[in-house]
């Protein structure tokens, strides 16, 4: 004799039902913000290895926005055109930040373009020429001056 267990699962329950769904913006200033934070926080590892090889200091411990508003702190493309070797990518990133090191002190504006194959991301033992994100350049600018 075989035992038969059913479940029912309420939706509302758990919180799911879809008056709890928050509105959606059509602000494209929003929606580049939001996406920005998103895509930070999603290669936050890989931008951190980035800054600490750049600055040869692995005490870096974040970074910030450039300067506020912070509606255009990463950009897209497609990597169209004849570049030599991001064939094998569906997209490049571009992330402008400011590294900031352990007691605070802003490093620089810095601006980080990666190259993305998100096909990968879940992808065990890939050959090393088929990372899931490479980071192609990286750019540095001084800070500003303060006025004293």
């Amino acid at each position: 004799m075989g035992v038969f267990t059913m479940f029912l699962l309420n939706i509302n329950a758990l919180g799911n039902s879809s008056k709890e769904i928050p509105e959606f913006t059509a602000s494209s200033k929003e929606k580049n913000q939001m996406f920005g934070y998103f895509m930070i926080d999603l290669y936050h590892t890989e931008i951190m290895n980035a800054i600490k090889e750049h600055y040869k200091d692995n005490k870096i411990n974040g970074y910030g926005m450039p300067d506020p508003p912070h509606y255009d702190v990463v950009s897209i493309t497609a990597p169209e055109g004849n570049y030599k070797g991001l064939e094998k990518y569906s997209y490049v990133l571009k992330i402008n930040l400011s590294p900031s090191s352990s007691n605070g002190k802003i490093l620089g504006k810095d601006t980080l373009y990666f190259a993305v194959e998100p096909r990968r991301q879940t992808m065990k033992n890939l050959p090393k020429e088929y990372p899931p994100i490479e980071l192609i350049k990286y750019e540095h600018s001084k800070p500003p001056k303060k006025n004293k």
